[in-house]
């Protein structure tokens, strides 16, 4: 970069490492984009640029060319200086990184070329997550299966009321369609808005932040079915917990944490409550689980306060992570997603039935629906066969609107 200094492009290292670290990737990779700028071959600087890529939804793609880089040259793990601005090769997981990205935008050969040149390093075995690794590889293989077989279905983004030319992510509904909780990513903060059905069209959204006490840091995960208790998740550096508020009339209690039955100190992402409200479906982090990220669920006591949290089993539940469920008729039907399972890679979207006090065996609800990076937050309507999701919209992958989905070709709830 001409005209930067060799101490500027150091504090634009230093500013990339402390906003990476904060987890706000857009910002991280503004500051290493200039440090890339100044040394375009350097491994470790289009690593750490190839990472923050991979974390901004729709932007993968640019990831592949820092990663591409970054791969010519690496070293073994315990020898790759991550926060050394001197630093010039890159770990040997660039490789998987690579993968990664080959396998986000479809380059499915290209994606297990990668992977097998990362486990075939010396420095691979002993140092690396084995399973973490093979179930990508699988992944690869099931994307090319489930690709070939694409399921039938009807997509429409909601009306201009709802969409704007910002951002609108995370949409909650009732079971029933008439009432809808989402986000607009506004240039300062994140609104969350809350809008009724009136008659085939959205009312004009009302903003709940300063009812429920939000600044910008919680976003919805449930409605409950007759529209009154809004779930959220607020997410900060250390964790992230689960909240509700209650409407009345027409105002919205100030969010509340769920009690330590629920939350713990490790991440709590995502809420579904039964349609009788005495059952409360969520995803935690907490230690003994299957997986990192697993489903439990919890039942109201006497009290009217959560009981002890039970793990929804091995059926549900895998070494991989799972994460935003949504039940629905009453208890019967389970959607999530998945990292395990007959994953395409990344999370999937599944759905299970209970069978005789039993869950059935997941299942995937199909390509194009599901693709090769993240699919999460579907929140289905109480027949199994609608719902509710967002996802990018545009080329630039910079905007997301909201959309009702409707599977023509699964039966999910009989």
């Amino acid at each position: 970069m001409q005209g930067q200094t060799a101490e500027e492009i150091r504090e634009f290292f230093n500013e990339g490492e402390f906003f990476f670290t904060r987890g706000d990737y857009k910002e991280a990779a503004f500051y290493f984009r200039k440090v890339v700028d100044s040394s375009p071959d350097n491994a470790h600087y289009n690593f750490m640029l190839g990472e923050c890529y991979m974390n901004i939804p729709g932007n993968e793609v640019q990831a592949i060319t820092c990663l591409e880089k970054a791969s010519v040259n690496t070293v073994a793990k315990n020898k790759y200086r991550g926060r050394d601005f001197e630093e010039t090769n890159a770990p040997l997981h660039a490789w998987f990184y690579l993968g990664n990205v080959y396998r986000m935008n479809n380059r499915l050969d290209d994606a297990l070329r990668a992977y097998d040149t990362f486990i075939n390093s010396p420095f691979y075995y002993g140092n690396y997550n084995v399973n973490i690794v093979e179930n990508e590889i699988k992944s690869c293989e099931r994307a090319k299966i489930i690709l070939d077989s694409p399921v039938a279905y009807e997509e429409v983004m909601l009306d201009t009321m709802i969409n704007t030319p910002a951002s609108e992510i995370s949409p909650v509904v009732t079971p029933d369609g008439q009432f809808m909780v989402f986000v607009r990513r506004l240039k300062f903060y994140d609104a969350i808005l809350f809008t009724a059905k009136n008659g085939n069209t959205w009312t004009q959204p009302v903003n709940l932040n300063p009812l429920i006490g939000s600044d910008g840091d919680f976003y919805p995960v449930c409605l409950s079915g007759d529209g009154n208790e809004l779930y959220l998740v607020r997410k900060n550096m250390e964790n992230s917990d689960l909240y509700v508020s209650v409407r009345r009339d027409a105002t919205w209690t100030k969010a509340e944490a769920l009690n330590n039955h629920i939350n713990t100190k490790y991440d709590e992402t995502w809420a579904s409550i039964a349609a009788d409200k005495q059952t409360l479906w969520f995803t935690s982090s907490r230690k003994k689980g299957f997986g990192s990220l697993d489903i439990y669920y919890s039942q109201k006591e006497k009290s009217g306060g959560w009981g002890k949290a039970r793990n929804a089993g091995k059926i549900i539940n895998t070494p991989f992570d799972e994460d935003s469920p949504c039940i629905i008729r009453n208890g019967e039907t389970l959607f999530f997603s998945s990292k395990g399972h007959y994953s395409m890679g990344g999370f999937d979207i599944f759905f299970t039935t209970r069978q005789d006090k039993t869950w059935g065996d997941p299942v995937n609800i199909g390509s194009p629906i599901n693709n090769t990076t993240d699919n999460l937050g579907f929140v289905p309507l109480s027949n199994g066969e609608s719902g509710y999701y967002s996802r990018i919209s545009n080329m630039d992958g910079t905007a997301e609107d909201i959309y009702r989905l409707t599977l023509k070709s699964i039966k999910p709830v009989p």
